[in-house]
This record gives C-alpha cells, structure tokens and sequence, in this order.
C-alpha cells in the first residue's frame, strides 16, 4: 500500500481509468480489453514510458484488492496524505484502532470524502466497535442510498451486534438495489438462521430458509466469480435437504465439485477450505449417505492444500475421518458387539483425561474376559475393516494370538487400579476392591528358634509340638 501511495503522491496522481480510457465502473473484462487495445498503439519499443503507464494502471485495475485501494485514494487531497498514510498502515499491521484515529482526523478537515469514511468504518468494524462502525456505515448509506455495498456491510454490522431484524430488512434493502449480489444472499441467509434459533416455531424458519437458498442458489447460478460464497450456499443446501431429498442434495454436491474444479487455483484452495470447514457442521448420518460423492472432492487437484511444510493433505484427512467415523457407527449393523463402536469412538477422540484411559483398559478387560465370544469378531474386523483394526492393532493382534489371557487380564486390572488409585476413586467401591493380604500381630518364630513361653527348648520340641 506505501508503494501505491508513493507512486500516486510523486507522480502526480495518475488516473488508471483515463490511461486506459475505461470508466470507473468499468468491470474486469472491460478493462482487460481497453488494455489490450491500449498496448497495440503503444509498443514497449516504441514508447517506453507510455507503455510502462499503461502496464501499471492495468496491473492496478485488474487485481480487486489493489483497484480497491486505488479508489480509496484516487480523489483525495494531497494535504491529507501523510495523515492517510499512516492510518493505512497502522491498517496493516492490524492496529485497526489507531488506524480509525487518523482516519477520523482527515474526515474533520474533509467531511466529504465518502472514501475515508468508508475505510474509518471497516477500521472500527475490525476493530470489534460495531457499535460505533454502524453509526458510520448508516451515515454512509443516507449519503449514498443507491450503493449496495454500504448496505451490506451495515447489515453485517447489525448482525455482529444482534440486531437479526434489523440486519435482516437492511440486508433485502441491498438485495433490492444488488439482486445478484452473492455476499447479500449469504448475509440473508445467514439471518434467517439467526433468527430461526431462538424462534418458537423452528419448523416454518426452516421453511422460509430453504425458500430463500432456493432463491438465491437460482439467482446467482450465472454470476461470475464469488467461488466461496457459492460453495457456502451450495453446501448449506446440501445440509438443508439431504435428509429429504437425496437427488437434489447429490445434485448440490455436483455443482460443489464443478466450481471447485472449474475455478482458478487461488478459487479452488479457498472453495476446498470453505467445504471442509462446512463440513464439521454436518451430521455423520449425512456424510455416510454421501461419502463416494464427497470423495471426489479430494480427487480434484491433489497437490493443492498441501502444506508449505509438506504435510499431509488436510482436505484428504478430512474425509479420511468422515468415512472412519461412518464406519464406526454402523459397526453394529454389520453384526459387530457394541463395545467396538464404544472403543473406536474412544479411540478417535482426543483422550482429556485419565478417565478416558480407564474405560479403554475396561473395554480390554471385557474383550480378553470374553475372548471366545469376541475373537471371531476381531478376524472379522481385520479382514473387512482393516483400518479399523490397525486403530489398535497392537492389542488386537495380542488379543488373537495369545492362548492364556489371564497375564494380559492382570495388567488390565492393575492399569484400572493404578488410575483409580491416582484419582482418588479407588475405595468409592469397597466391595470391587482386591483382598489385602493377612498379616500376623506377632512376628513369626522359626521351629528352631527358643519357644517364646521360656522353658529354654526349642519351639518345636515345646509350644510348637
């Protein structure tokens, strides 16, 4: 951003939009056009520096973020540079706070500039100041009642704050202005569900929920670009609909896998991370029904999502842990006893505590203490689900192989012990307690030793006879 700014102060404020003779509502294949036919007049052998003015404002124009900076201070006065400098990169470094202060000191001088007010408003909003950004976004929108984007981000604003109703109106005022715009159906989606969760009739919010996906899923199935938000909505209908209709919930899936696959590289790595992160939101009934159709995700472009440190792949890993947590809960269904679901559960989470430890030494002790019950089951579950099995297979194979169980049996018991013993609940039960060894009062006499009683003969020739 300190670049731009040098280059717009020294330079004289050059104007990308008349060097490439486009408006400044101009949109991206527009301006790639003008590009284009600006540099067939203007070769870089011929006029060097005109090409070079020419490959700078196009390289400005064409990337959203650096065209959305230009704009910010495209129209501002020189005087106010310095102090728009500074708030922009107190911006950057995340001290959004400090920030607003400069920008609140060019807006004093400079009431007019709309550009300042909206980048002070976006300060105080990241700032976590709702309160006060949505004073500065409604200033904004009475100003400029025709903009959508100074709705949205308004309606965001209330819906940080709680205000789901007046989130709501103000976001379908956006929609009003903006009917296509993707960022507004999700904020309106996103309301809906807001309200619906505290609603006291949860059945007709998930009615009016589903209407409106449907609505905005058919509105903005043409618009270009927005992979994110699309995948969001596409996946937030798969959620909706899968248990009612399992070829319209495929069908969203389909498009999942067509936007990912047919986006750039920087649209496909955020769509995969949008899915995924969805994806911890949905029931594991659901993933089941899906799984195939979810692995194809994984299949599209396996060298992205990969870590700088070259670590596994956190999409694949994903699904990874959806198809063992389906398997794990249909374990039963396939004729398996239920303590394998309970042990495999176990083992798939996080252990928080010792009494996490104690319960798998317990399911270890069950299976070993019925082991001609439970040993058809374990060759079973190696040959149908061998990654089920290597979960734990250094007890299962032990479990298989040994004869005499009671040796494996004894260390269950003293782990369950030991465990109680350090958690204080080992006498809660008295009666499960272990016998203590019997102790003599007296100490023991050898039937050689002087009898106790002192007639001088040995013990075994006297009382002990």
């Amino acid at each position: 951003m300190q670049d731009l700014l040098t280059d717009l102060f020294n330079e004289g404020k050059l104007n990308y939009y008349q060097i490439l003779g486009v408006e400044k509502t101009a949109g991206d294949e527009e301006i790639k056009r003008a590009y284009f036919s600006m540099v067939r007049k203007f070769q870089p052998g011929s006029s060097p520096e005109k090409f070079k003015e020419i490959r700078t404002a196009y390289e400005t124009l064409k990337d959203s973020k650096k065209r959305a900076e230009y704009d910010a201070v495209g129209e501002l006065p020189a005087s106010m540079a310095p102090l728009f400098n500074e708030a922009q990169w107190f911006d950057h470094q995340g001290r959004h706070g400090k920030a607003a202060e400069f920008y609140q000191l060019i807006l004093k001088r400079h009431p007019e500039l709309d550009n300042v007010r909206e980048q002070y408003a976006k300060s105080l909003t990241q700032d976590q100041k709702t309160g006060k950004a949505a004073e500065v976004w409604e200033e904004l929108c009475r100003r400029n009642p025709a903009n959508a984007i100074y709705s949205e981000r308004l309606s965001e604003c209330y819906l940080a704050r709680g205000w789901h109703k007046k989130a709501e109106a103000e976001v379908k005022r956006a929609l009003t202005l903006a009917p296509s715009s993707v960022d507004a159906w999700v904020l309106l989606i996103n309301c809906i569900a807001e309200r619906g969760r505290n609603a006291p009739d949860r059945d007709i919010e998930q009615s009016e929920l589903k209407t409106t996906i449907r609505e905005a899923l058919t509105v903005i199935k043409e618009v270009k670009g927005h992979e994110r938000k699309k995948i969001y909505l596409y996946t937030y209908a798969f959620i909706l609909f899968s248990d009612l209709d399992r070829h319209v919930s495929g069908g969203y899936l389909e498009e999942i896998v067509r936007l990912i696959r047919e986006g750039g590289r920087e649209a496909r790595e955020e769509g995969l991370k949008a899915f995924v992160q969805i994806l911890d939101h949905v029931p594991i009934f659901i993933l089941g029904l899906f799984y195939n159709e979810i692995k194809k995700i994984t299949e599209l472009l396996p060298e992205l999502m990969v870590e700088r440190k070259k670590g596994p792949n956190p999409v694949r890993v994903r699904i990874e842990k959806i198809r063992t947590r389906y398997e794990i809960e249909n374990l039963s269904k396939k004729g398996f006893s239920e303590i394998f679901c309970d042990l495999f559960r176990l083992l798939t989470a996080d252990f928080e505590d010792d009494d996490d430890e104690i319960e798998l030494a317990a399911m270890e002790f069950e299976i070993l203490e019925k082991k001609s019950t439970y040993d058809p089951q374990l060759r079973r579950l190696r040959e149908e689900f061998p990654e089920l099995f290597a979960l734990h297979s250094a007890f299962f194979n032990q479990a298989l192989r040994t004869k005499d169980p009671e040796k494996m049996l004894y260390q269950r018991g003293k782990k369950v012990q030991k465990y109680q013993r350090d958690s204080g609940t080992f006498d809660e039960h008295p009666e499960d307690a272990p016998e203590q060894p019997i102790r003599r009062a007296e100490p023991k006499i050898g039937r050689n030793d002087p009898c106790p009683c002192g007639s001088g003969k040995k013990y075994k020739k006297c009382c002990g006879a």
